[in-house]
């Protein structure tokens, strides 16, 4: 489809060729490439959190507030969670693969989407997209 597409503008351009189109631009098509999502561990560097995983951790720890749902029913465990590290560093398309419930689900998405930009995952020493999966553990000390 790109292809026929970019014939279909080659044919027009050469049809009109007499008439300036300098004043007109067209969005940048991005490749398969830049939009493929790799797995972690399918690349040459992983993404890595600035400080290490034990600082996500800790962050992750620092930030979330354990739901008051969950803790009159007593709900503990893990919420296990996916996102998108993007080429830039930001998380993307965070979602729950396996849910908890009692507000916990809600809770690791919310404290996720705060996280500080990553150091992308490299190939060939350019910045790629990769998932991830982590498990967020919620868990009542008595």
């Amino acid at each position: 489809m790109l292809l026929l597409v970019s014939c279909q503008n080659q044919e027009k351009k050469e049809a009109t060729s007499s008439i300036d189109t300098s004043a007109t631009t067209m969005a940048p098509i991005t490749s398969e490439e830049e939009q493929k999502i790799y797995d972690v561990t399918s690349i040459d560097s992983p993404a890595t959190y600035p400080g290490g995983i034990s600082e996500f951790y800790k962050f992750i720890g620092n930030n979330l507030k354990y739901p008051d749902t969950a803790i009159k029913n007593n709900v503990q465990g893990s919420v296990l969670v996916s996102f998108i590290i993007e080429q830039d560093g930001t998380l993307a398309d965070t979602k729950v693969e396996k849910k908890l419930g009692s507000g916990t689900d809600e809770e690791a998405i919310r404290v996720l989407k705060l996280s500080k930009k990553w150091n992308p995952g490299l190939i060939d020493g350019k910045p790629v997209r990769v998932k991830y999966n982590i498990p967020v553990k919620f868990s009542l000390s008595k």
